[in-house]
């Protein structure tokens, strides 16, 4: 080649450089095009992660700022009626006392509702406001028996109790419904959280396929606009060397990115799988015992009178009193109240079998249903419970007292409903307590006469399930 001929190639070569955009431009171009819908994909990420999270976050401070305090209330409610029913039964000033403070702090939470400000939530205050009402009327006729006592009058007025009792129910079953309406709040932001990560998702997963496309051709452009400018002055250098036109093949490999975002959404939707399954847990136990709550027990006893109507099985239930839980409270506080409970619980547990039912109906009331037993295995049953509990002796810290249990049992009749079964359960159980306690009594229909009793034990709403 001659240097006429080297001297014009190099000629042209320059002057293609000056027409053409330089490579650290298109390097700085194509770095643009690949960052931009990146960080936009990083944004709308971040954006509904955090406005899934803020809907997860919204259902939790429902339950810390509304539930928790309603479910409080209940709980204060029937601890309340304790020390009234212990005065009415003892006349001794430290129930009364007990009472009216416990009674003023119920007054006092209950006129100082929570606001809500929402839509939609004016009926959770007038439930609330009722809620108020019933108790305030609740304290005045308590107040009224008490003065009847102290006046020593012969015979306490009948109305006023059962007005008082009313009253309390009245209360609960308006703190009833108001948790009611709050839990359907609840489930209703999660289903919120749940449909904004869908969205979330379906939308990333759209805009990742827009980025994944952009960044291909982006890539198809490097590949014409720069390697292939390289490729072709190699191609002209073996060529100005040696005189050949082989072309160079350019291999391309492509790339994924941000699988990090569909991690974090995955982990997401692990947490809040695993917060629903905890929230169910805990909607079903007793939180100081753990053992199934109340509301648990009525739903599986349904379900267990209707198999037993259904397949003409059989089935008993033991209502369980601790006796003298009062004075627990009183001698050693309600720290040790509280293991006691839960020692007994466990106890409770190991004298039973696995198939059986067992439940913390109230405070210091446990009850067992037990499938395929008869009145004869019940007896049996109640007995060994009594007898462990009876002859155990708790040491907790630095204390050592002894607990005993007053047992009522009933193998459920095919000719009585199921409420009056347990209304014969608690009468069982009453009588167990009148015996002097510690003791076991049996459900005795041809005693029973439902009209002249007046239900100690078993919560009235319960009883009306199953009516």
């Amino acid at each position: 080649m001659s240097s006429t001929t080297i001297k014009q190639a190099s000629i042209t070569a320059s002057t293609k450089n000056m027409s053409a955009p330089s490579l650290k431009n298109r390097l700085k171009i194509s770095i643009i095009v690949i960052i931009l819908p990146l960080f936009l994909l990083a944004g709308i990420g971040f954006f509904f992660f955090q406005k899934s999270t803020n809907a997860f976050n919204l259902a939790i401070e429902d339950i810390v700022t509304d539930i928790i305090p309603v479910t409080e209330l209940k709980d204060k409610i029937q601890q309340t009626v304790i020390p009234f029913n212990h005065f009415m039964e003892e006349h001794q000033l430290d129930n009364k006392t007990k009472f009216l403070q416990l009674s003023n702090e119920i007054k006092k939470s209950l006129a100082n509702p929570i606001k809500f400000e929402q839509q939609n939530h004016s009926l959770a205050n007038d439930i609330y406001r009722s809620a108020y009402l019933n108790w305030r009327n609740a304290h005045r006729v308590a107040i009224k028996i008490f003065s009847e006592i102290e006046n020593q009058k012969p015979h306490i007025s009948h109305r006023l109790l059962q007005d008082f009792y009313q009253y309390v129910i009245e209360t609960t079953l308006a703190l009833d419904k108001l948790h009611l309406a709050m839990q359907d709040r609840v489930k209703i932001n999660f289903q919120k959280a749940k449909v904004l990560k869908l969205d979330a998702l379906i939308f990333i997963g759209f805009v990742f396929f827009i980025v994944y496309v952009i960044t291909l051709g982006t890539i198809i452009y490097l590949n014409r606009s720069i390697m292939s400018p390289i490729a072709e002055l190699e191609e002209w250098a073996l060529h100005f060397s040696r005189g050949k036109t082989n072309p160079l093949s350019l291999q391309i490999h492509s790339y994924r990115e941000f699988e990090f975002i569909a991690a974090t959404y995955t982990k997401l939707s692990k947490m809040l799988q695993d917060d629903e399954a905890v929230l169910e847990q805990l909607s079903q136990k007793d939180e100081l015992t753990q053992l199934t709550n109340r509301r648990t027990f009525l739903e599986h006893l349904k379900t267990e009178h209707i198999r037993h109507q259904r397949y003409n099985s059989h089935y008993s239930l033991i209502y369980i009193d601790i006796d003298h839980m009062g004075s627990v409270y009183q001698n050693y506080g309600e720290h040790i109240c509280d293991l006691t409970l839960i020692q007994i619980s466990k106890m409770l547990e190991e004298a039973i079998r696995p198939t059986d039912f067992l439940s913390r109906y109230d405070n210091d009331e446990f009850i067992i249903m037990l499938p395929e037993v008869d009145e004869h295995g019940a007896h049996h049953t109640a007995e060994r419970i009594r007898n462990s509990i009876s002859e155990y002796v708790f040491k907790i810290n630095e204390f050592k007292f002894g607990v005993t249990v007053s047992i009522g049992y009933s193998h459920i009749d095919d000719n009585q409903s199921l409420a009056m079964n347990l209304k014969c359960v608690d009468y069982a159980l009453q009588q167990a307590k009148l015996a002097g306690k510690n003791q076991i009594q049996q459900c005795d229909f041809e005693h029973f006469n439902p009209q002249d009793f007046q239900i100690k034990y078993f919560k009235k709403a319960d009883l009306n399930l199953f009516n």
